[in-house]
């Protein structure tokens, strides 16, 4: 079903489902009764137009944003703040200052991950020896290598990483227990990752 949104002035035509796809105060609007006032048949919603078209995109699946110190990020935040466009505000925090750094220990929905590199979007990340891309709205928290983790350690002896389990940590040492024949070594944690 189409949406008449009057903001700022400017009439905007969108559907219910481009409204729903994030929990918003749009989706608010749409799904419940509410005293806003109708101008012409659209919801008037007195707010700046400029800003309303990035978080309109950004409802419809755009990952575009402006430049990255720009006036207009600015007021975008304020606006995303505002319409609790929660993945939209967690998009320009990271992209103003990244919660984590390259070789951070983190945890995505109960897995553990360790960052390779830092992008304007979120996150490149590795496990197991495979790389991933995490989006910065994910929730991520610090995590650390445990006893049981498994987890790609440098070995020495073959020069590269290779999986392994965590045996034990000590500070900044720690035991590997290597696949097949190769036993335990001892790591620094600087050569390890999940």
């Amino acid at each position: 079903m189409l949406v008449k949104l009057n903001v700022g002035g400017q009439l905007f035509i969108t559907t219910e489902e481009t409204l729903q796809n994030h929990t918003s105060m749009l989706d608010v609007l749409v799904r419940h009764d509410n005293p806003a006032q109708l101008v012409e048949g659209a919801f008037f919603i007195d707010r700046d137009p400029q800003a309303f078209r990035w978080i309109l995109n950004y409802l419809r699946g755009s990952s575009v944003l402006p430049p990255k110190h720009s006036t207009e990020l600015a007021l975008l935040q304020e606006e995303a703040q505002y319409f609790a466009v929660d993945g939209l505000v967690q998009h320009i925090r990271h992209l103003l200052c990244p919660s984590f750094a390259k070789d951070d220990q983190v945890r995505v929905r109960d897995t553990k991950f360790t960052i390779l590199g830092v992008e304007d979007t979120g996150y490149l990340v590795t496990r197991g020896g495979k790389k991933f891309r995490i989006p910065a709205s994910d929730a991520l928290e610090a995590t650390d290598i445990e006893v049981g983790d498994l987890v790609m350690a440098y070995r020495i002896g073959s020069h590269r990483h290779m999986p392994g389990v965590c045996m034990e940590r000590n500070g900044y040492d720690t035991r590997i227990q290597f696949n097949g024949d190769l036993g335990t070594t001892q790591c620094k944690m600087s050569g390890i990752r999940f």
